[in-house]
């Protein structure tokens, strides 16, 4: 009997912002709401006005003194923005001795997981800030940036906003461009460099931890082909990245190799599927053809105008 009306009073809650609220704690009569409802409607507008702008998700794993530069890049930013969620693999070297140095300003959970991904949807779970930053060990926050980036936030709309990560062994900043869906054939955008408004992980679910190094990859591009979801790109370099590598990513994550081609033909057609098999057969050769298929263009588009223009002069003569 009241199923309907208690969908309506949720909805009317998620699009206010406020978390999601189980059924079992709507009491509706014929009347309307009941008391009790009301002090949770209450004690919920109340978890909102203190919420967070960022929850940072920080996923560890026998790293070692350099998760201290991590923890330093963070702490370094303003305190009143963030809540740091540590997620670590029950590392058994010195790791938790240098995460408790700075337990004051954190939560952290040690315990067994099956993967960085896993790590990071349990983070999703715990995380109460309006949106959702993920970075590894080693990698480190550029100064002052959580106060720049949250000029550029929707507050009420999904929206996925990233910007740029400098990759620390290749010394070259990734990407600092706008990203479109057909470029996620061959590249991803680091999720160093993502801001995920929480309500994407409501309409998307969280990572699919079958992927163990690029589930960010299959997740960022449902989230592009998603429309419901805006996407927003902010001329920032978010982060620092210590690792880069897309060979290493492809040879390693065979189920995303064998599941990532048809995912790509479903959100971008069969020609950016077949462009995705011949990456995947051999990133070199794909890249370098597709470069060299491109100069050919430009070098033969004014002999093809002319052609064209030469055509229907005659055409106009005749």
């Amino acid at each position: 009997m009241c199923a309907a009306l208690c969908s309506n009073v949720k909805e009317k809650f998620n699009n206010r912002m406020l978390p999601i609220i189980d059924d079992k704690m709507f009491l509706v009569s014929e009347a309307g709401l009941s008391n009790k409802n009301f002090n949770h409607r209450f004690m919920a507008s109340s978890e909102t006005a203190n919420q967070k702008m960022f929850s940072i998700i920080l996923a560890t794993y026998n790293c070692g003194r350099k998760v201290e530069n991590t923890l330093q890049s963070i702490f370094s930013q303003n305190k009143e923005l963030f809540e740091l969620i540590v997620f670590d693999n029950a590392s058994t070297d010195d790791t938790l001795d240098c995460i408790k140095k700075y337990e004051s300003g954190l939560t952290l959970i040690s315990e067994k997981d099956d993967g960085v991904f896993e790590a990071f949807n349990k983070g999703i779970d715990k995380a109460r800030g309006k949106y959702i930053y993920f970075i590894g060990a080693g990698d480190c926050l550029r100064p002052d940036i959580l106060e720049q980036v949250k000029e550029f936030l929707p507050e009420e709309t999904p929206t996925f906003v990233y910007g740029s990560c400098y990759l620390m062994k290749q010394k070259v900043v990734w990407l600092g461009r706008e990203f479109n869906p057909p470029n996620f054939i061959t590249e991803n955008i680091c999720h160093q460099a993502i801001f995920y408004h929480r309500s994407i992980f409501d309409i998307m679910g969280k990572y699919d931890a079958r992927y163990k190094i690029s589930a960010d990859w299959f997740f960022n591009l449902q989230c592009f082909a998603h429309p419901g979801i805006d996407k927003q790109y902010i001329p920032h370099l978010i982060a620092d990245f210590e690792e880069g590598g897309l060979s290493s990513e492809l040879d390693n994550d065979p189920a995303f190799v064998r599941d990532f081609p048809p995912l790509v033909k479903r959100h971008l057609g069969i020609k950016s599927y077949l462009k995705r098999k011949a990456f995947i057969i051999n990133p070199n050769v794909y890249v370098f053809s597709h470069a060299l298929l491109g100069r050919l263009v430009y070098f033969a588009r004014p002999y093809i105008h002319g052609y064209r223009y030469l055509k229907k002069a005659i055409r106009n003569k005749s």
